[in-house]
């Protein structure tokens, strides 16, 4: 039990996040809302990024501050529902496929929504980003699921006796 809590459980969070941020890159590239989304969002920062360097005397801190902003988001996307569903995996031992990937995929899709604060109504490409998002979550379930969250097997039957030699 302590080996599981130990290796097998940040083993199977390293890969699921991994794999879930693969998914997410793929799909910020293949898929074309999130291509216009991800790309204005990249475009628009970094050059507001570079103007705020060359306007400044000493950009090491806003630098410090963009990397743990872009840490932050990330964590929040990719990180905190998988955390929280294999959290609460763990303590109840409810180790299905459908509740990991199920439950982990509902709360990443949620995460912009909850996020938002305000009750209006949703354009059809803030429904397809969450989702992808919604997918990205599943497939980081998926993972954790795969590594750490299978039962393990049961004991192989026993061999019958062997017959008695004339």
């Amino acid at each position: 039990m302590l080996l599981r809590w130990l290796i097998l459980i940040p083993l199977a969070l390293f890969l699921a996040i991994s794999a879930s941020s693969v998914f997410l890159f793929v799909a910020s590239v293949a898929d074309p809302v999130m291509a216009d989304l991800m790309g204005n969002t990249v475009f628009v920062g970094f050059w507001s990024l570079l103007d705020a360097i060359f306007e400044s005397d000493d950009p090491g801190f806003l630098m410090a501050q963009t990397l743990g902003d872009v840490s932050r988001v990330l964590f929040t996307f990719l990180v905190l529902p998988l955390l929280l569903v294999a959290l609460v995996s763990e303590v109840t031992r409810a180790r299905s496929l459908l509740w990991m990937a199920g439950a982990t995929g509902v709360l990443t899709a949620a995460v912009p929504w909850i996020l938002r604060g305000s009750p209006r109504m949703t354009s059809p490409t803030e429904l397809h980003i969450s989702v992808v998002l919604g997918l990205t979550g599943a497939v980081a379930g998926l993972v954790y699921w795969a590594v750490a969250g299978r039962p393990p097997a049961p004991p192989p039957a026993p061999l019958p006796p062997a017959p008695p030699r004339a």
